[in-house]
């Protein structure tokens, strides 16, 4: 499925570099939108910008913002602060027309020589046109419709906009170039061969023997994209970083999404198909699957509480029946003492793993396998003396118990504990070989319960033994005592660790600290 996903991936994709015969269809296309479309106007930007001088006024670089200039531009067309910056900036500001303006602003001249903003320089000191500032002082009637309409070549490009704010629309060429945005005019004055803007195409027409003139057809951008509806390609403006299949200049030219599709043969078809087919089939076995681990585990706790509510009634009559021996127990002799209280000891160990199982089925549902009750021991030699004593009686030459030298206390479910402890034994009889030694002892935090044979082990590792229904030759079990040592030990956070030669069990129980169940 992976294999699948990535092949159809690429194919979607198509190649990552226009080919020969892609730049070849890509130049057929752009001369036959030539040929076929008309523009909207031809315009030659040297018809209105003359001069060099005049050609700066279409060209935002040569502006200079009030934040670069570190002045205030509104003082420029005001009457106050007279001369002010002139001083302070000589080297900006000392030249003759700057000067002749401020004396004009200022009242000091009522008049401006007749040509004052025919001849250059065109731009004021502060990044304004003197049009615009005599525009915006107003004297003179220069903030008349008439006035503007008549200067609007000596007005920088960036400032139309307010002109048009004030005006509305602006006669010819002058209201495209309002339009287009400052990147739009700085790519024309810089002479670019294609421009394209949110509603305009800009192609360059070129003479061999004029290089310097700057003249455009311009076509609108919705006939543009009428004629690359039926084509296999969309125009964009190039963005460094970003997947370009063909860089045209400033132009880029990628696959649409309907010809992206066309590239997927009809075995890409089918794939996908059979692939969403695969997945179908994969999720509806799964949701199968866990509908039916469902009623399975619904299965087996019904199993459970049948057991444990048929176990119930044979209990409590054991219970009455040892009840009615203990009244009578000053009269047993020694041997039937001990039959007595063994008998004791496992009817009460049924009742406890009834209530367990009991307790269990109440419980709400969780991440644990159990719930555990932790208990103070005030004594691990008692504790486990007590648990190893039927064994110590059975074999008393066989297995040997070595208490843990000054005693200590702990905490730790005593049930569940006690289970762990009696299996470890019995798997040391059962598959090990005597003598037997269950030894207690201390290593830095941790209480180690030992349970050490003679025998020779034919699992290589603790994870081989305590698999599900895993059993060794000599066992004639079920399989299932060490692979719950295991479960129990990982639920109270106590470490299970397996040694060879001779076979040894060690139990790490954590004293530092009471832990998560310790």
């Amino acid at each position: 499925m992976a294999f699948a996903t990535g092949y159809v991936a690429l194919s979607l994709r198509g190649p990552h570099v226009a080919t020969d015969s892609d730049v070849i269809e890509i130049d057929q296309l752009k001369y036959d939108f030539i040929k076929w479309v008309s523009p909207k106007q031809t315009v030659n930007f040297n018809s209105i910008y003359y001069t060099n001088d005049q050609f700066k006024l279409l060209d935002p670089s040569y502006t200079i913002s009030s934040l670069q200039a570190g002045l205030s531009t509104d003082r420029f067309y005001s009457s106050g602060d007279c001369f002010k910056d002139v001083f302070s900036n000589r080297r900006r500001f000392f030249d003759e027309k700057t000067l002749l303006w401020e004396d004009y602003r200022c009242g000091r001249r009522n008049n401006l020589p007749r040509n004052f903003f025919l001849k250059p320089p065109f731009i004021h000191p502060s990044g304004q046109s003197y049009t615009f500032l005599a525009y915006k002082l107003g004297k003179g009637n220069r903030d008349s419709a008439a006035w503007v309409r008549r200067f609007l070549p000596f007005f920088h490009v960036l400032e139309l906009s307010t002109l048009k704010e004030n005006f509305g629309r602006l006669p010819g060429i002058f209201n495209l170039l309002e339009s287009v945005g400052s990147d739009a005019i700085s790519s024309i004055a810089q002479g670019k061969r294609t421009i394209l803007t949110s509603e305009y195409l800009f192609t360059k027409l070129t003479y061999p023997q004029l290089p310097s003139v700057i003249e455009y057809r311009v076509y609108e951008k919705s006939d543009l994209d009428r004629f690359l509806k039926d084509s296999p390609y969309v125009l964009t403006n190039y963005r460094p970083g970003k997947n370009c299949f063909y860089r045209d200049g400033g132009l880029c030219w990628n696959y649409n999404v309907k010809h992206i599709f066309k590239l997927a043969n009809t075995s890409s078809i089918f794939l996908i198909i059979g692939l969403i087919i695969i997945i179908s089939v994969v999720v509806r076995l799964l949701l199968v699957k866990l509908r039916e681990q469902a009623l399975e585990d619904e299965k087996i706790r019904l199993a459970l509480r049948v057991l444990t509510h048929e176990f119930r009634t044979p209990i409590a009559s054991l219970m009455l029946e040892s009840e009615r021996f203990g009244k009578k127990y000053d009269d047993f002799d020694d041997e039937f003492e001990e039959i007595y209280l063994n008998m004791s000891r496992e009817v009460s160990r049924l009742k406890r793993l009834t209530e367990t199982s009991r307790n269990y089925l109440k419980a709400d549902k969780s991440s644990k396998l159990m719930n555990l009750n932790t208990e103070k021991i005030i004594s691990v030699n008692d504790f486990v003396y007590e648990i190893a004593m039927p064994y110590l009686d059975k074999f008393p030459e066989e297995i040997t118990f070595v208490e843990l030298e000054g005693d200590s206390a702990f905490h730790i479910d005593t049930y569940w504990m006690g289970i762990v402890i009696k299996n470890l034994i019995e798997n040391a009889i059962a598959h090990g070989e005597f003598p037997i030694e269950i030894k207690i002892s201390k290593v830095r935090s941790n209480l180690n319960i030992t349970v050490i044979d003679q025998g020779n082990c034919q699992f290589e590792s603790l994870g081989i033994m305590t698999q599900e229904f895993v059993k060794g030759n000599k066992s004639s079990g079920t399989g299932l005592g060490m692979n719950i040592v295991k479960k129990v030990c990982r639920e109270m956070g106590v470490e299970l660790k397996l040694s060879l030669n001779p076979t040894t069990f060690t139990l790490k129980i954590p004293t530092g600290t009471r832990g998560k169940n310790v």
